[in-house]
């Protein structure tokens, strides 16, 4: 079974985001192991949407991210 991020969606059984804790990637925790603020978090997803959707303005991305993380098991609201 495929494990994601909980804070992010990224794929835990890739080397790249295996972090210190099981349930986060390396991305969303810092060196302790405590997810980093929601913010943060959010600033990086926006950052990703802003390297592979062209056309894209900054804005729009940070809403899109703010829509994404509603999803994720940590930021359900």
């Amino acid at each position: 079974m495929n494990k994601f991020c909980f804070s992010c969606g990224a794929p835990l059984g890739m080397p790249e985001f295996q972090g210190p804790v099981e349930d986060y990637c390396r991305h969303c925790v810092d060196e302790q192991g405590d997810v980093r603020p929601r913010e943060a978090i959010q600033a990086g997803v926006a950052e990703w949407f802003l390297s592979w959707q062209p056309g894209i303005d900054r804005p729009t991305a940070e809403q899109r991210a703010d829509l994404y993380l509603k999803a994720m098991p940590k930021w359900a609201e």
